[in-house]
């Protein structure tokens, strides 16, 4: 099998982080596969971890033609990755390194033991719905990701007061929200940014998308689950006359004379599971449903 491995080029890195990097790659190599680096990433590295990864892979593209690419890092990375893999239907592994990981929900300790599953095809490759956001203005594809994996977020440009969003779905009005932003996420964003603000948890594969106020002026404004052919647009009042736009993290100032669209993608990401590895298990693990502090 032919892997692409991406990781985080933050300049920040820890040592331990580079040293889990190498680890990965020494971990495909032995396992029989052949690894390409992203060029770019690949100079992101330090000398001595360059010189170390250098024998056992090849230099290519920013996405090469391979079976699988492995992303190592946090959910950031993750989420980066995904952005580069965009519409081309290769499978993503997720391993984490960083602190939570719901994305990258593969424990660095279980690599060798994961990547023997997967030379063997004992694994499992779940379909993620992703969003999109539109515009009556054009964004250059170079410049501003339209398309997320967990959220697009409306958002104060400026600290001093809140927002006005009117909301239509289906071009039905729905509400008009006071509050300091909207959050509009996927089944899989439904543990990220969503969770925060008190929107619902959803399995990953529920056919839905969810919008969840941030710091809603209005106590009884709740968060709501739609079908996700549904498609939502937004208004946007502002103050400033000015708001933010942010999709996975990817932020840009828009005019409030601009509206926004959002609607499921028309592709999905293909992520990489264990057999025997449920959703379930990973709410368990990450938010520590059930654990008793009093005994550790």
């Amino acid at each position: 099998m032919k892997f692409a491995l991406f990781g985080s080029m933050f300049p920040d890195r820890t040592a331990k982080a580079e040293d889990q990097i190498f680890g990965v790659c020494d971990a495909i190599r032995r396992s029989g596969g052949e690894l390409y680096l992203p060029e770019n990433f690949y100079l992101s590295l330090p000398a001595h971890i360059q010189q170390r990864v250098g024998p056992i892979s090849e230099l290519a593209e920013t996405l090469p033609q391979v079976d699988m690419v492995v992303s190592v890092g946090g959910d950031g990375t993750f989420l980066r990755t995904a952005a580069t893999v965009g519409d081309s239907g290769i499978p993503v592994l997720g391993i984490n390194t960083g602190r939570l990981g719901f994305l990258a929900a593969i424990n660095y300790g279980d690599v060798e033991e994961t990547l023997q599953e997967v030379m063997k095809s004992a694994y499992k490759v779940q379909e993620r719905t992703l969003i999109r956001m539109t515009t009556d203005e054009t964004f250059p594809p170079e410049y501003f990701n339209t398309h997320a994996l967990n959220e697009v977020a409306i958002l104060k440009q400026d600290t001093a007061s809140m927002l006005s969003i009117h909301a239509y779905i289906n071009n039905d009005y729905l509400t008009s929200y006071q509050a300091d932003g909207l959050v509009i996420a996927t089944p899989t964003g439904s543990t990220a940014y969503s969770l925060s603000i008190g929107g619902a948890i959803l399995s990953p594969t529920i056919p839905s998308i969810i919008l969840s106020a941030i710091a809603p002026h209005n106590l009884t404004s709740r968060s709501l689950v739609v079908d996700d052919s549904s498609l939502i647009s937004l208004k946007v009042e502002s103050r400033s006359h000015m708001y933010l736009v942010s999709v996975d993290g990817q932020s840009r100032v828009l005019d409030e004379t601009v509206s926004i669209h959002v609607r499921k993608a028309d592709y999905t990401l293909r992520v990489v599971k264990r057999l025997g590895h449920t959703f379930y298990e990973t709410l368990r693990d990450k938010l520590m449903w059930g654990a008793d502090v009093r005994k550790q």
